[in-house]
């Protein structure tokens, strides 16, 4: 049944999107995530980070056991029948991020997948976590926060060696350094430069101008040399180029529906588990475009629920008086940077700025 769908001739090129979505996305994360730490105290930008991830991902994963696996059960796509043993070591298995679990009752089984996996996007959140956890010491140590501008290049820099150890040292001397396996170490190599990359545009933020059509360029870039990742190890030097595009049209494009309706990671949660769900209720008979839009209508109405009710609220507790401590003032920024220099000295001005405007002056902060 899932032949229909996966032997068609643009899938293979989807996969390709895919990874270019995930890259696109740590080098958000890294110049948003940058300004949180750098405009928050440590214990309140922990709590922001703990709160912005963990209660939409713990109802995604009751979202599969509730509604995924029994369907998955009645429909025939699961290897086995329901199991309460199974779908409690399913959530104890995926609620930290640590050690995930991609089947449950044996399933999804006779979909357009190679193995069973409910929710193969997630994969990546747990090197997310970590990249927050690497901003601690950068932004929290008093030496180092003087000196960011030292330091968050050379973050950047040593990021990169995870790659040159790799293809210079080998895999197995990596794996016994460090005690983790190439499919570890390949995604070490490839997200963190990615976050450090937008961290590091978010640093100098005040000095980067915004060229809509080079950011357009960059983007198609990105692109370009995403699709060469698997034949070339052009990806590894091009986090830059990529930050500045995805970020930079991000500047550039104002909507105003998006800054008060995060469904980003929504989308990200729940659309594999959706489309998922759609094939076993017989989606594929609809063709390739039916699905595609199924898809997207359902995963944007999810997420919006998920921002609404879960997310959004999580967030806003994040900033309440107990979490973050009554009356508690903004640390004052580092003595290294004058005033016109500090990117969040003025991040909360209107996109109304000059053309072409400051990196990050558009973009909603949390």
């Amino acid at each position: 049944m899932g032949a229909k769908v996966d032997e068609h001739p643009i899938v293979h090129n989807f996969y390709v999107f895919g990874d270019y979505a995930v890259n696109a996305f740590f080098c958000i994360s890294g110049f948003l995530i940058a300004h949180s730490a750098y405009r928050s105290g440590a214990g309140s930008y922990l709590v922001k980070r703990v709160l912005r991830i963990f209660p939409g991902y713990w109802v995604s994963i009751l979202f599969v056991v509730a509604l995924g696996g029994p369907i998955s059960v009645i429909t025939g796509h699961a290897a086995t029948g329901w199991d309460w043993a199974d779908a409690l070591h399913y959530i104890r298995s995926n609620y930290d991020l640590m050690a995930l679990q991609y089947p449950l009752f044996g399933g999804p089984i006779d979909v357009p997948l190679e193995f069973p996996s409910w929710n193969g996007s997630v994969w990546s959140l747990e090197y997310e976590f970590f990249c927050y956890l690497l901003l601690l010491p950068l932004f929290y140590l008093p030496l180092i926060r003087k000196n960011l501008k030292i330091f968050i290049p050379l973050a950047y820099l040593i990021s990169l060696s995870y790659y040159l150890c790799n293809q210079y040292l080998g895999y197995d001397f990596m794996s016994q350094a460090f005690g983790l396996h190439p499919r570890d170490l390949n995604a070490s190599a490839r997200m963190y430069p990615l976050f450090f990359a937008g961290s590091l545009l978010y640093l100098f933020s005040r000095k980067i101008r915004v060229y809509p059509v080079l950011s357009a360029l960059c983007v198609a870039a990105g692109v370009y040399f995403t699709w060469l990742a698997p034949y070339a190890d052009v990806l590894q030097w091009t986090q830059l180029i990529l930050a500045y595009g995805i970020i930079g049209l991000g500047c550039s494009i104002n909507v105003s529906w998006a800054r008060t309706n995060d469904i980003s990671y929504g989308v990200y949660v729940y659309a594999w588990p959706v489309q998922q769900i759609l094939v076993m209720l017989g989606s594929v008979s609809l063709g390739l475009a039916a699905n595609i839009f199924l898809d997207l209508i359902l995963t944007f109405g999810i997420a919006w629920l998920s921002w609404m009710f879960i997310e959004k609220p999580a967030m806003n507790l994040a900033r309440h008086p107990i979490v973050t401590g009554s009356k508690r003032r903004e640390p004052s920024p580092p003595p290294t940077h004058s005033t016109s220099d500090t990117p969040a000295s003025q991040a909360d001005e209107p996109a109304a700025a000059q053309i072409p405007r400051p990196l990050g002056h558009p973009i909603q902060f949390s």
